[in-house]
């Protein structure tokens, strides 16, 4: 610790941190003054997504919101840049800026906070006791470990340890999640076994497949007979490509030789990889998705995914269309994170190189894999019906009339 200061004031940054501090103290102070004696209102509620786009099981839910011609107030926390793309939210849906006074303001009065990560502690929002936090998450029956022992990341650990005692309900889609939120940050939170909002879709009860794909397809210019692979990985802490080095060439090759017909691929990296740039060898090949705002929308328009460790997958797997674990750097990801289930036990075939990947495609069988996926959801006691978005605004409307 001692070495660190002296390294911070040596390169001028020690004195920054500590004004930035005071700065931050007497915002709070402020801010603390101006919201204290705001009035909650029943009919207000505000969502907070990780990315700040219309998305994730938010999106579901206020959707769902806007559907039963309530009169609620609908506010989305927005960074900025978002500020900029009305056009991607729906009518009714008020548009708020992080950090400004006016959303601690508009935060102080707010019944209901739609939660899919630790955004609500990150903003330093003070929770009154009649306030109601739905914690929904971003991911479900994920293979990464997101208790304090796994995440490297103090600062996101101790902003977790937080979210956890504000939470007053955590939505929930299978047995597995509920024992991963017990072990980890949410240890007497009350459980709600709905399912997860964003994976209504999944069930394309509304024909979503066909009306995303027609979507994704019309918006990158695909042609209508094309067939769509994802290729979707997670982020590493050092925030490289490295464990990315995707044979494309000898992936579209194999995918056209199992399954037929002309493919595309679809590359969606994580956001904090956003502004990555695709290998030039590679620009007839690949299309750059990752401001796709909408990760489910994909999960719906494509015909088949991959991706390393990344949680999508558990939710891709409702869809049972085709998934595949493309793991160049597990050995190195299961040391500085860990899994919760050794990834050969998903129904998802695991690789190594591309050379595997390739063969697992060429080797894919249809009836075992779909075999696997239902013992898979049968052993996580996955309880994902479809109809998570209405079961969760039934609970946000008996909250609000409850005296």
């Amino acid at each position: 610790m001692v070495k660190k200061i002296i390294s911070a004031i040596r390169n001028g940054t020690f004195f920054e941190r500590v004004l930035g501090k005071i700065k931050l103290f007497f915002i709070n102070r402020l801010k603390n003054i101006v919201t204290k004696n705001i009035d909650v209102n029943n009919n207000r509620i505000m969502f907070l997504t990780f990315q700040g786009d219309y998305t994730c099981n938010q999106k579901a839910i206020c959707n769902e919101l806007l559907s039963r011609n309530k009169n609620y107030e609908l506010f989305w926390a927005v960074s900025k840049d978002n500020l900029k793309n009305k056009n991607n939210f729906p009518d009714g849906v008020k548009l708020i800026r992080k950090d400004s006074f006016e959303f601690y303001k508009i935060a102080a009065s707010c019944k209901f906070f739609i939660e899919n990560a630790n955004n609500f502690c990150y903003l330093n929002i003070n929770k009154k006791e009649e306030q109601i936090l739905i914690q929904t998450w971003h991911g479900s029956m994920g293979f990464k470990k997101i208790d304090n022992g796994s995440v490297k990341n103090s600062n996101w650990v101790r902003q977790a340890v937080k979210m956890g005692e504000l939470t007053d309900f955590c939505v929930v889609n299978s047995d597995f999640e509920i024992d991963v939120f017990r072990n980890s940050y949410w240890k007497k939170t009350p459980m709600l076994k709905y399912g997860h909002a964003r994976n209504d879709c999944l069930f394309n009860k509304n024909n979503e497949f066909k009306v995303y794909s027609d979507k994704v397809k019309k918006m990158y210019n695909i042609d209508k007979d094309t067939k769509i692979l994802l290729y979707a990985p997670t982020f590493r802490d050092n925030c490289t490509l490295e464990s990315y080095k995707m044979d494309y060439d000898k992936l579209i090759k194999a995918l056209e030789k199992r399954f037929g017909g002309k493919w595309c691929v679809l590359l969606r990296l994580h956001y904090k990889l956003k502004y990555a740039n695709i290998p030039k060898k590679y620009f007839d090949k690949v299309i750059n998705a990752t401001s796709y705002p909408d990760m489910q929308e994909l999960l719906c328009a494509v015909d088949i995914g991959i991706t390393d460790y990344s949680s999508w997958m558990c939710d891709f797997v409702l869809t049972k269309k085709p998934g595949f674990l493309f793991t160049l750097d597990i050995e190195k990801y299961v040391d500085e994170r860990g899994f919760y289930y050794p990834l050969d036990s998903s129904p998802f075939p695991v690789c190594k190189s591309n050379k595997e990947l390739v063969n697992n495609i060429l080797n894919f069988d249809e009836n075992e894999y779909i075999s696997d996926v239902e013992k898979f959801l049968e052993r996580m006691g996955c309880f994902e019906d479809g109809k998570a978005s209405s079961k969760i605004v039934d609970k946000i409307i008996k909250l609000c009339n409850k005296k």
